[in-house]
């Protein structure tokens, strides 16, 4: 294994940058059998990925050439939708004579980029519960992440994210923006001249979060900003709160169960039964083994906003109760019995362009172009913990003036984390135990080509 490579990766801050952040130098430690790229984009209206892969394609295959090195993996399969014909017929092209990566076309539907249903689509192996796809032989990287490690052994670590500004929008567009910028300064770049006037989601319709303070800065991890009027139903069922989600289920939950039967992980066979969760719930039934069952949701919410007829949310539930197992310890223990996928699995896919229209979001599902300016804050806040494990330690102190790529928190060696570094020139300005503000020195906003 290259010590020094991993080194590189690990220096420049690299983690996961389509999921919950898990540092890249850790995941691609390992050997296993296949790498998977995921360049599905299973939510509507996020358009990174399909772009990443025209217009940054040999960063992209740079970074994957590195990743099957680093991993040893015999076999690679880049999965993407067949709907995006332009990128796959590119792809091809460029992987002609590379008999160990091929292109896995993947059909148009939710949640194609499931981690553990892309690892079954692809090669066949369920995950088991509680587990993860290296429990099976391999390991899946998203197209940013793989850009991100192809810069990293260049020397320039993750100051910028490329993310989708969507939704009711006057100009969808796609930017590489540094991470620590406002929501509110971002979407001003798509031309939105009043932003607050209409709720705000980071990532995308179906497992984004609901933004209540457009200051807050974007991660590593953001991909889509999404402005959505606050009469959509994604919206409205957001800003629910338990009591309100409680007292609904009691009034209209049927126990139809089609909330289980169209959970993709219970169709994976990781026996995830929303359904029963309800009427625990519903009713105070005492069944401590029914509740754990909510561990195994991954929160794709396809049981709340396209399954259930009575227009419930059976995955709040599930979310509630996955915190309070989880601050009481409580986790999934390993099962001797591997899960088994339903015969079913094949026919209860969810169609991308009939949950766009379930979602209210048809007129939204437009083009969004790779806009190749870069575009420089004022200030950003860059927070110290944008991945999976410990914060990073503050590295900077009031006053300091740093150069854009400095590390302003740095990872303890012992701990599993990533680097932060400062993605502006500026001034520390502000500093705490969870985040570094820096601020330009010059007034001016600059916008660079």
């Amino acid at each position: 294994m290259d010590t020094d490579l991993l080194s590189r990766i690990k220096e420049a801050g690299v983690v996961g940058a389509g999921g919950a952040g898990f540092p890249t130098h850790v995941k691609l430690a390992t050997q296993v059998e296949a790498l998977i790229v995921n360049a599905c984009e299973c939510e509507p209206l996020i358009r990174v990925d399909q772009q990443l892969l025209m217009s940054h394609r040999d960063e992209f295959l740079q970074g994957l050439e590195i990743a099957l090195q680093l991993t040893e993996a015999k076999k690679c399969y880049i999965a993407i939708k067949s709907k995006h014909v332009e990128v796959v017929h590119s792809l091809r092209g460029a992987l002609k004579g590379s008999g160990s990566t091929e292109i896995f076309e993947m059909a148009d539907y939710y949640p194609a980029g499931d981690e553990q249903i892309l690892v079954f689509d692809v090669l066949g192996k369920i995950v088991p519960l509680n587990g993860i796809p290296l429990d099976v032989g391999c390991v899946v990287c998203n197209v940013e992440t793989l850009i991100n490690v192809s810069r990293a052994v260049r020397a320039v670590p993750v100051t910028t994210t490329f993310v989708t500004v969507t939704g009711a929008v006057p100009k969808p567009a796609t930017y590489e923006l540094p991470i620590g910028m406002s929501y509110r300064e971002a979407l001003k770049l798509s031309g939105v001249l009043e932003p607050g006037a209409m709720a705000v989601i980071d990532g995308g319709p179906m497992m984004g979060k609901l933004i209540t303070d457009l200051e807050a800065p974007i991660t590593k991890t953001t991909k889509a900003i999404m402005q959505l009027d606050n009469n959509n139903n994604v919206v409205l069922k957001q800003s629910m709160t338990e009591r309100q989600l409680i007292r609904q289920s009691k009034a209209a939950c049927e126990q139809c169960q089609k909330c289980t039967d169209l959970c993709p992980r219970d169709l994976l066979g990781h026996d995830v039964k929303p359904h029963l969760i309800m009427r625990i719930v519903n009713y105070g039934i005492s069944d401590f083994a029914g509740i754990k069952k909510s561990l195994g949701c991954s929160e794709c919410g396809a049981c709340e906003l396209y399954a259930c007829p009575s227009n419930l949310s059976p995955r709040r539930f599930n979310v509630m109760i996955k915190q309070q197992l989880g601050a009481a310890g409580i986790k999934n223990g390993s099962s001797e019995v591997l899960p088994s996928a339903s015969e079913m699995f094949a026919y209860r896919r969810i169609p991308t362009k009939r949950l766009v229209a379930r979602l209210g979001l048809t007129a939204y599902d437009q083009p969004a172009p790779l806009k190749e300016t870069r575009y420089e804050p004022q200030q950003v806040t860059l927070l110290l913990k944008e991945h999976v494990g410990a914060p990073a330690t503050l590295a900077v102190g009031l006053g300091d003036r740093v150069k854009r790529g400095d590390v302003v928190g740095r990872m303890d060696d012992k701990l599993l984390g990533a680097n932060i570094h400062a993605s502006i020139d500026g001034v520390v300005t502000q500093v705490n135990e969870s985040a570094v503000v820096l601020t330009r020195e010059s007034t001016e906003v600059k916008e660079q080509p």
